[in-house]
């Protein structure tokens, strides 16, 4: 176990989707608390950068390009090495970064088995399934520290002023504060396209809240859900592609509830506390649900899920066979029961000041 007053430096490599920097925010919390005198340094991937700026759980962060020359390379390394690492967590099974957090000269250096290159690392923990929160909490255990959050809750907050800017927005587009907002999250990351339901039922779902009184229905999304938006007869407010980073998660914060399949949305809006339906078919909703209280999980309940795989050869029967009544039944419970559950901010994990990165030479 570590001497806490001895480590003064902790880097953190983290994985390279918005739902996996969420999951990583328990530990970064965590290690806040185990090692109150070190700073932290988050090593991360630019599509990540704002859901880390929206957090403050970590001190500084430095970008690990995709494609980076061996100079970019040599350059991040030279950067760690500056800031004389006590310890580094890694919570990618890749070989880049172990590589990395060996070379960065880092004395103790946490990661999974079955890591490639997993011989430099010195202290190893096992992993099981998909990345989440607990596989990450499970490597602060390997050093014999015991977490301090298990839960992503109230570990972000949406900036005060983009709050602001989005209430501006939403009530130019005819949703001012007191009218309910229904929030719509359709699509998933490329690579897990499998995880989508079906451009009908969203627009069932959208047109039973749509035609409710003080009730406005949004959708949103890297993707265009122009779709699902002519499918429907009520009216959608389409903010997909429309949001900086700052105003996506304000509106995620303003939402009365967010229906949305397993993905990194899910997981920011359960993160800032709003209440949550979630369509799970192939991911596991004990390994990856939302977390928090008083949220609901839909599911079409195969044999064959979950499966964790990426592409299906059954036509996807788990997402497609899920009925736009059982999440509309899902939707209002939730909304019937959402006075009874507000949760505490964890006043505890007050946001670091921002830091941007130095050139690390």
């Amino acid at each position: 176990m570590l001497d806490p007053a001895s480590v003064r430096s902790i880097q953190v490599f983290h994985l390279n989707h918005i739902g996996d920097m969420v999951f990583s925010l328990p530990l970064l919390a965590s290690l806040r608390r185990a090692f109150p005198k070190a700073r932290i340094v988050s090593v991360l991937r630019p599509p990540v950068l704002g859901i880390w700026q929206l957090s403050g759980q970590a001190h500084e962060f430095l970008v690990r390009e995709k494609k980076g020359s061996l100079a970019t390379r040599m350059e991040l390394v030279r950067a760690l090495r500056k800031r004389d690492p006590d310890l580094t967590i890694v919570l990618s099974q890749a070989w880049e970064p172990t590589i990395m957090a060996y070379l960065s000269r880092s004395p103790v250096r946490v990661g999974f088995k079955k890591t490639k290159m997993g011989w430099l690392l010195t202290h190893r923990a096992k992993k099981s399934g998909p990345p989440s929160t607990e596989n990450n909490l499970r490597l602060l255990e390997a050093l014999g520290v015991t977490p301090a959050r298990r839960e992503y809750v109230g570990l972000l907050r949406a900036p005060l002023g983009e709050t602001r800017r989005m209430k501006a927005r939403l009530t130019a587009a005819g949703v001012p504060a007191h009218v309910r907002l229904i929030v719509l999250a359709p699509g998933a990351s490329a690579r897990r396209a499998v995880k989508e339901w079906t451009d009908e039922g969203w627009a069932a779902v959208a047109d039973h809240f749509s035609a409710q009184p003080e009730t406005a229905v949004a959708i949103t999304g890297t993707e265009p859900a122009g779709r699902i938006v002519d499918l429907a007869r009520g009216p959608i407010l389409d903010m997909t592609g429309r949001t900086s980073e700052g105003e996506w998660a304000a509106l995620l914060d303003r939402a009365d509830l967010f229906i949305g399949v397993d993905s990194g949305a899910l997981h920011v809006a359960a993160a800032l506390g709003t209440q949550v339906v979630g369509l799970y078919g192939p991911s596991d909703p004990n390994i990856t649900g939302p977390q928090g209280l008083g949220h609901l999980v839909v599911r079409h309940p195969v044999d064959c899920s979950p499966c964790f795989r990426r592409t299906c050869s059954i036509g996807r029967v788990c997402m497609i066979n899920i009925e736009a009544d059982a999440v509309i039944e899902a939707a209002e419970r939730a909304l019937a029961d959402a006075d009874a559950f507000e949760p505490p901010w964890p006043d505890e994990f007050p946001a670091l000041p921002r830091e941007s990165p130095d050139s690390g030479a």
